[in-house]
């Protein structure tokens, strides 16, 4: 899975870098590195659904099924404490799932 850091604008003026940083430093990965247990990435995407007022913003992105059945899901108004526990929440469901 992707998570995708929000890197325009106004997501950049309210620190989407440190939500980066603290993705980065969780996951112990440099962008665009997997993990070692396969499952997360960390990545950059420009314009989120156009939710400026809402930065920063990220986007977690399944694809597990290829190009068939694949989702985004997208979270506003993140934090560098609530990017973790969001990691850790898919997580935990993807591992229920499978």
């Amino acid at each position: 899975m992707w998570s995708l850091v929000c890197g325009t604008t106004p997501c950049m003026i309210c620190r989407s870098g440190e939500i980066e940083g603290a993705l980065l430093k969780y996951l112990g990965v440099e962008r665009n590195e997997v993990t070692k247990d396969g499952l997360f990435s960390v990545g950059e995407m420009e314009c989120m659904q156009g939710c400026c007022v809402n930065a920063p913003m990220i986007a977690v992105v399944d694809y597990t099924n290829r190009s068939e059945g694949y989702k985004y899901n997208y979270y506003e108004d993140v934090t560098t404490q609530r990017v973790v526990e969001i990691v850790e929440i898919v997580a935990v469901g993807f591992c229920q799932e499978n």
